[in-house]
């Protein structure tokens, strides 16, 4: 099976496209392959609009959660014309407008559908709200996903706008959750030397 997955991370860098092949063999863990993968940076009027619209309109609210969907849709087939590999469906995670688990809700944009009509491709989506509404923080993905991808480690960090690990108990069941502000900090730090982050960590190999 060959899939592509859509991340659109805090730090508001651009959209992450992998394009991966899964053995379907059950197993515990998975026989799996990453083929290609690409980050397209956003550009500023992207970046403006996402970085401001957890203040914006329902209206433009509902615009935005379209057009990011098409403009996905539209990178996805600019990625494939370089990476021309069968795809039997896209794995869209969306970007994070609102998160309050606590509270009980999420909300992520970029249309599932509206990536679908672009694409002509199946599109899975909307991965977070369940778990919220079930007690969760919103990251259900990520524990199977570390243990079927990486069982050789006995616990998986991810350095991403925040922190989080997962990692099996001495039950045997899997636990996830997040540490602490990780890029998110860092980048506010870079910005204020003027630069949106640190590329290859030269600012702070500076000290």
């Amino acid at each position: 099976m060959y899939i592509i997955g859509l991340m659109s991370g805090t730090s508001l860098d651009g959209l992450d496209i992998a394009l991966c092949r899964f053995d379907d063999t059950p197993s515990d863990a998975l026989d799996w392959q990453l083929l290609a993968a690409r980050t397209y940076p956003y550009p500023d009027d992207w970046v403006s609009c996402l970085s401001g619209l957890d203040a914006a309109s329902a209206y433009d609210y509902a615009l935005a959660n379209v057009r990011l969907g098409r403009y996905f849709g539209e990178l996805v087939n600019r990625f494939r014309a370089i990476h021309p590999y069968p795809v039997d469906a896209i794995a869209s995670h969306g970007h994070t407008v609102f998160h309050q688990p606590r509270l009980g809700f999420t909300a992520q944009i970029a249309d599932g559908d509206a990536i679908a009509a672009v694409t002509g491709l199946p599109v899975v989506y909307n991965f977070r709200t369940l778990d919220v509404a079930l007690g969760g923080q919103g990251a259900p993905l990520v524990p199977v996903g570390d243990r079927l991808l990486f069982p050789q480690y006995d616990a998986c960090l991810n350095l991403g706008g925040f922190s989080n690990i997962s990692y099996d108990d001495a039950g045997g069941l899997r636990r996830a959750f997040d540490i602490a502000p990780c890029n998110m900090a860092l980048n506010s730090l870079s910005r204020r030397l003027g630069h949106a982050f640190d590329r290859d960590g030269i600012i702070a190999r500076g000290g």
